[in-house]
C-alpha cells in the first residue's frame, strides 16, 4: 500500500512540473542539441533504477527529442546497466532481502518451469513481453542459478523490440499517427509471433522431458 502511494505522489508531482514548466519542456523537446546526450544516459540509469518513476514517459520522450534510433540507444543502456546493477546486488550483496523482497510478486513463480527448461529463451521471453516489471525479473534472475551470460545475452537482445517501440512512438507521435498505428500493429504481430514461436519451443521440450 505505501508503495502505490509513493507511485502516486511521483505521478503527481512530475504533473505538476510538468504542468509549470509546459513551455520550456516544449521548447526543449523540440531543438535537437546534443550535449544533452550524456546526461539524459545518465538520466536513463536513475529513472529505470527507482521502481515508482514513470520509465515508459521518459522512454518516448527520447523518441521526441532524438529521435528512434538515439532515443533506443538511450533506453536500452538505461534499462540494460540498471539490469546489470540489479542482478549482481541481488547475486551477492543483498541475497537475503531481495528473496524476501520477491515474495510479494506470486507471479513470476510461473515462469519457474520456463528458467529450469531453457532459461535463455525464459528470459527473452520475459524482456520482450515485458509482464512482470523489469527490477523485479532482474532481481530473480539474480537469486536463480541462471549463467550470467545467459541473463546478459537475452537481455541485451530481448530489450531492443519494446525500447525502440517506446521510442518510435515517442517519435511518430507528432510526426504521423498513421505511422504511429502501423508501428504498433507491426510490434503487436511480432510480438505474437514471437509468443506462438516460444510456446511451441516450451512444449515440446516439455515433451521431450517427459519421454
Amino acid at each position: 500500500m505505501m508503495r502505490r502511494w509513493w507511485i502516486v505522489i511521483a505521478y503527481v508531482i512530475l504533473m505538476i512540473i510538468g504542468i509549470t514548466y509546459k513551455d520550456y519542456l516544449l521548447e526543449w523537446l523540440r531543438t535537437s542539441d546534443t550535449s544533452w546526450l550524456p546526461a539524459m544516459f545518465l538520466f536513463s540509469v536513475l529513472i529505470s533504477s527507482i521502481p515508482f518513476l514513470p520509465f515508459t514517459l521518459f522512454a518516448g520522450l527520447m523518441g521526441v527529442k532524438f529521435g528512434a534510433l538515439v532515443g533506443l540507444l538511450i533506453n536500452w543502456f538505461g534499462i540494460l546497466f540498471t539490469s546489470l546493477i540489479y542482478f549482481f546486488l541481488s547475486r551477492y550483496y543483498f541475497r537475503d532481502y531481495f528473496t524476501s523482497y520477491l515474495g510479494k510478486y506470486k507471479g513470476i513463480n510461473k515462469f519457474q518451469d520456463q528458467f529450469e527448461k531453457n532459461a535463455l529463451m525464459a528470459i527473452l521471453f520475459g524482456r520482450m513481453m515485458v509482464i512482470i516489471p523489469h527490477q523485479v525479473f532482474n532481481i530473480y534472475c539474480g537469486i536463480a542459478d541462471i549463467p550470467f551470460r545467459h541473463f546478459f545475452i537475452a537481455t541485451a537482445i530481448g530489450v531492443l523490440p519494446p525500447m525502440f517501440m517506446l521510442a518510435y512512438s515517442g517519435e511518430q507521435l507528432f510526426l504521423s499517427i498513421h505511422k504511429l498505428l502501423l508501428g504498433l500493429i507491426c510490434y503487436l504481430l511480432f510480438l505474437l509471433c514471437f509468443f506462438l514461436c516460444y510456446k511451441l519451443l516450451f512444449n515440446n521440450k516439455l515433451e521431450q522431458s517427459k519421454k
